[in-house]
């Protein structure tokens, strides 16, 4: 039986996963500061939006929403069509906790993340979610064991809800190339966007570093942050 395929729509990566990720998946992309991993999330979600007709989700925990709408504005994303029909929803968590007086949950680890994400789910029919970034719920653990057990059930939980997650992290240095050190042991994908300063020119590299459930290509691929978007070469 072959496995169903979330297509990202993003120039030149689905060959490199054999068409896209597999369906009800918890996928990881990290990147230091610059590299587009945000990019790479807003293009997924919208993507699926317009090319798959699958509604998206995209919850920010450090960018405001507006500084998402502008961005997606900025690579020709016609995101209000698709936010007033429902197809698209951008959730800034950082005015959800504003709003934690009114009676609205603080989110607090993994857990209260998907208490919050559930209802949304369910009303909205959400085929793909993005989570940018981890970093603000991973902090509220004291210990990796904690934020370990915390993430894996956060990920069960996605795909229960049979959505296909995209999560992004940081990569703090070339030794520890996620903000946690245990997401990639969790996610069932993880794709490493990394930069490096070559005569005097900042050039972009991707490279997928797993891809459960299937084969997907080893290579170190250039790219670039065009007005359409990620260009992989």
């Amino acid at each position: 039986m072959e496995l169903e395929r979330i297509k990202t729509g993003i120039n030149g990566f689905d060959r490199l996963i054999n068409g896209g990720f597999i369906a009800n998946t918890m996928n990881l992309v990290t990147g230091p500061a610059g590299s587009g991993k945000s990019l790479f999330g807003m293009q997924f979600i919208y993507n699926g939006v317009v090319e798959s007709d699958q509604t998206g989700i995209f919850v920010t925990l450090e960018e405001g929403s507006e500084n998402i709408r502008n961005t997606m504005l900025t690579y020709d994303m016609d995101i209000q069509k698709y936010i007033n029909e429902g197809k698209l929803y951008i959730i800034d968590l950082g005015e959800v906790e504003k709003d934690s007086s009114k009676g609205a949950r603080r989110i607090r680890g993994f857990e209260s993340l998907a208490e919050f994400l559930s209802n949304l789910i369910k009303i909205s029919r959400a085929k793909r979610v993005v989570v940018d970034s981890l970093s603000p719920v991973g902090n509220h653990y004291e210990n990796d064991g904690d934020l370990r057990q915390g993430l894996f059930r956060f990920g069960r939980f996605l795909k229960e809800s049979k959505v296909t997650t995209l999560v992004t992290t940081e990569s703090i240095s070339s030794e520890k190339i996620t903000r946690f050190g245990v997401e990639e042991f969790i996610a069932d994908s993880f794709v490493q966007l990394s930069l490096r300063e070559e005569a005097g020119e900042l050039n972009r590299y991707l490279l997928v570093r797993k891809l459960r459930f299937s084969s997907h290509d080893h290579k170190v691929h250039k790219y670039t942050i065009a007005p359409e978007g990620i260009m992989i070469k």
